[in-house]
């Protein structure tokens, strides 16, 4: 049996270039939506995860496993069949050795993967879903809750802006480490029906007063993948619904320019104009020079029609 432990997530990826995707501040206090890059890459490796249990019983996680043949493209990149779409997988720098080398003595044999799952959420578009490879292996793995498919979720059971699904958020925990010090959030979107009647997906509000929102719920429980709906199918809980919400590290928002709009849409509006003027190549003084001179050629003919309006009247 190949086998590899687990490993640390990378930071996370920059995947949109002019599209926002969702990336809510806080889920309180956030109705705007922000660039993430998946709205990204979440959990621990296995050592940083036992911490947390010893410092924090209850914590954020997203982990399952995963189970089809891996394909490689003509430009290197890897992809997992699974249903009738083909996912992207990402692996870890200090582990693609290894993984090319598996590979390349077995491209037919499946795998069984455990991952983190990567989302990315733009509005008025359909999700965007990849996996984190961070253990592989060509038998299935021995752990509990390792049955393909099937994921743990542990997060806070929302809605985001522009987004009609909810979501379970995965939050960076308290004590988890982001050289980037982003600490983007996962947000994974997941049908889920209860027959509790109090608890409800969480839904910001701003007419609401903070002290009469409705209570976030903090939900863990297992959860099936379903790529014919590229979301999760909510399986059991592992614990009862709770209020209790962990420490975690908030996301930071990305630096944006001064002033309303990029600069580069700044630019692309006045370069039209230069570049076609024929004084374009000559030094800026000359072209500076030669801008007024149209303005009395057009203000002559205006003054000598007036004139003659006047003598003929």
């Amino acid at each position: 049996m190949n086998f590899f432990p687990l490993a640390k997530m990378p930071s996370v990826r920059k995947q949109t270039k002019n599209q926002t995707p969702i990336e809510p501040d806080n889920p309180v206090e956030s109705q705007q939506s922000h660039e993430a890059d998946p709205i990204e890459t979440v959990s621990d490796d296995l050592e940083e995860l036992l911490e947390t249990e010893d410092e924090q019983p209850v914590f954020f996680q997203a982990i399952g496993t995963i189970y089809g043949k891996v394909i490689r493209n003509e430009e290197g990149q890897f992809y997992i069949a699974l249903g009738r779409q083909d996912y992207k997988l990402f692996i870890l720098r200090h582990r693609y050795r290894a993984w090319l080398k598996q590979f390349e003595n077995s491209p037919d044999i499946p795998l069984y993967l455990k991952v983190y799952p990567k989302i990315l959420i733009i509005p008025r578009q359909p999700v965007i879903i990849s996996f984190q490879v961070v253990a592989w292996s060509s038998d299935p793995f021995q752990e509990q809750e390792s049955e393909p498919g099937m994921f743990i979720f542990k997060g806070i059971w929302q809605f985001l802006p522009q987004f009609k699904t909810p979501v379970i958020s995965v939050y960076r925990n308290a004590n988890a480490v982001d050289p980037t010090e982003k600490f983007k959030a996962t947000h994974l979107p997941v049908l889920m029906r209860r027959t509790e009647e109090d608890i409800r997906p969480f839904r910001f509000n701003p007419k609401i007063p903070k002290d009469q929102l409705p209570p976030r719920w903090f939900i863990q429980a297992r959860y099936k993948f379903i790529p014919s709906r590229e979301c999760f199918g909510w399986v059991e809980d592992l614990e009862p619904p709770s209020q209790a919400i962990p420490r975690y590290k908030k996301p930071v928002k990305p630096a944006q320019p001064e002033g309303g709009s990029p600069e580069p849409k700044n630019f692309q509006r006045k370069s039209p104009p230069d570049f076609g003027s024929p004084q374009t190549p000559s030094s800026p003084s000359s072209s500076a020079k030669d801008k007024p001179k149209p303005k009395p050629v057009v203000i002559k003919p205006a003054k000598s029609k007036s004139v003659d309006e006047q003598e003929s009247e």
